[in-house]
């Protein structure tokens, strides 16, 4: 299994890869955590952040689908999106999405 990872601006940006996220997975993200975010990114611009977006553990496969975000201290306005344990076609898939 692999990760993807992507620096995305937290505003519309982000707000469409977590949607492209939840259905390419087709998964329910953390909704609180995801207005924590959006909340964070305007009242919080000197903390380092790190945010547990979704986690699942799937038994009859042993993965565990991981969804984080992080964002970094002198960046307050992006974020870091970090998706583990997925297949290297996820990983394409999301690549393409970021740059087209």
């Amino acid at each position: 299994m692999t990760i993807f990872k992507t620096l995305v601006n937290i505003d519309t940006n982000l707000q469409d890869l977590l949607r492209e996220i939840e259905q390419y997975f087709s998964i329910k993200l953390n909704k609180d955590i995801i207005e924590k975010i959006f909340r964070d990114a305007e009242e919080d611009h000197v903390t380092e952040k790190e945010y547990l977006i979704f986690q699942v553990e799937k038994k009859l496969l042993g993965a565990k689908l991981t969804i984080m975000g992080t964002v970094d201290n002198h960046e307050p306005e992006t974020i870091w999106i970090e998706i583990q344990n997925i297949k290297e076609k996820d990983v394409k898939h999301f690549n393409e999405l970021i740059s087209g």
